[in-house]
């Protein structure tokens, strides 16, 4: 399964925002230290010609582009697990119970999807089970055999259960 994710903006609100919140920290910081240098010069003094000027503006512009990406590369990390874990429970409301999170190594919620995958395989094995006893039962109905004790432990398993908002 080749699990590689080709574009960077997966989740284009998140990832931006992120992104535009770390470039504007990285901006206010950076001209916050060009002003209190202006105005507080101490013993070495911040004097900037037009051409210093244009080399700082320059230099801050390349700095504010080089976090932004690394921002969004940043975010692309947490972007992608939530979209393959969006992906991956909305097979399971269609009924596709082999549901899996496949995340990249690099990768946030790491744990989170192991334990995602552990509560998709233990649904899996409790439908299983299910499925079992209603083959039993309609086999025992075929054969007309008493159907009792098997419609009594498929609605123990199916007990197991919680729905509309029962816990």
């Amino acid at each position: 399964m080749d699990n590689r994710r080709t574009t960077i903006v997966i989740n284009k609100k998140f990832q931006y925002q992120y992104s535009l919140l770390i470039v504007a920290l990285a901006v206010l910081l950076v001209n916050g230290f060009l002003i209190v240098r202006m105005l507080f010069p101490g013993d070495e003094p911040l004097d900037m010609s037009t051409t210093t000027a244009t080399v700082v503006a320059v230099v801050e512009f390349a700095l504010i582009v080089a976090i932004w990406y690394g921002s969004l590369k940043a975010s692309h990390r947490i972007a992608g697990p939530v979209f393959v874990f969006a992906r991956e429970v909305s097979k399971l409301g269609t009924g596709d119970l082999n549901a899996a999170i496949a995340l990249r190594d690099s990768d946030m919620f790491q744990a989170e999807a192991q334990q995602m995958n552990a509560s998709f395989a233990a649904l899996r094995s409790r439908l299983a089970a299910v499925q079992a006893l209603s083959a039993e039962l309609q086999s025992a109905q075929a054969a007309g055999a008493d159907t009792g004790p098997l419609l009594e432990k498929l609605a123990a398993e199916l007990a197991q259960f919680s729905c509309d908002g029962e816990q």
